[in-house]
């Protein structure tokens, strides 16, 4: 008799487990199923922890899908890691309620396992660990709370011509400069100088930009100098008008650098 109950008991345990874990797949599967509806889209990546990101920062990852699998593009420019990508593919596994995407380039590799993740119709909010790989070493592996926000501009073709302008800045002290330049088709960009009153090209061993989105990502080199690169994001856009804004930090203190650009030539 002793021997039948065990038997009874075994089979139910077994039984449970297997409804458990049906019911374990069932859930995992509506969960990659909603997150894949909500998440397909273009995510501009603009606050970690509560606080503003400076522009630097700034990425931009756009979700797709292709039939019943999720993919993803990356752009972005990061001097420190020597990232300089533009819809570059990446990886995209799914394990419930995470998200990983993998990007690989040159020899970079970037994982970004993204949980916690909460999305509406103009944010994206999620737990981010983020590790960067060097030569397959770590070089860096952060853990921060982000927000994305949803991209449905396309500045790419808007920006190409030139451009006219002043920058000015919340910073206290700051002085308005003059500003001119011209973004190609090919993805270069001429910079101009203001000399007695007349705009000069400035000489430049290289100057490259992309555009994804509202996002700018622009590098250059002077001869005999280090490269360097900025990333601004397109806020407004009326009647040949544009305004860009820049976010830095100065001294410890976050400031908007905001350009109001008028095109005087395509």
């Amino acid at each position: 008799m002793k021997r039948v109950i065990s038997w009874m008991i075994a089979a139910i345990l077994i039984c449970g487990a297997s409804v458990f874990t049906a019911c374990s797949s069932d859930d995992n599967n509506k969960l990659e199923s909603d997150v894949i509806e909500k998440i397909v889209g273009k995510w501009l990546y603009v606050e970690y922890d509560g606080k503003p990101a400076v522009t630097e920062e700034f990425s931009v990852t756009t979700f797709v899908k292709e039939g019943s699998t999720l993919k993803a593009y990356i752009t972005q420019s990061m001097q420190q890691y020597d990232l300089w990508v533009h819809n570059q593919p990446a990886e995209v596994t799914l394990d419930g309620k995470k998200i990983t995407v993998t990007m690989h380039t040159g020899n970079v590799t970037t994982v970004e396992e993204m949980t916690d993740i909460n999305i509406d119709d103009n944010n994206l909010r999620y737990t981010s660990r983020f590790t960067v790989y060097k030569d397959g070493v770590v070089v860096d592996d952060m853990r921060y709370k982000l927000r994305s926000v949803k991209v449905k501009d396309d500045y790419s073709k808007i920006f190409i011509g030139r451009w006219e302008g002043e920058i000015t800045s919340d910073e206290p002290g700051y002085t308005p400069k003059p500003f001119c330049e011209e973004y190609l088709p090919n993805g270069t960009n001429i910079e101009y100088e203001l000399v007695n009153n007349q705009w000069v090209a400035v000489d430049a061993e290289y100057a490259e930009y992309f555009i994804d989105g509202n996002l700018l990502c622009t590098r250059w080199k002077y001869p005999g100098q280090e490269e360097m690169r900025e990333n601004s994001v397109f806020a407004s856009y009326d009647n040949g008008t544009m305004i860009v804004e820049e976010r830095v930090v100065r001294n410890g203190q976050l400031y908007t650098e905001i350009s109001k650009l008028q095109k005087v030539s395509e």
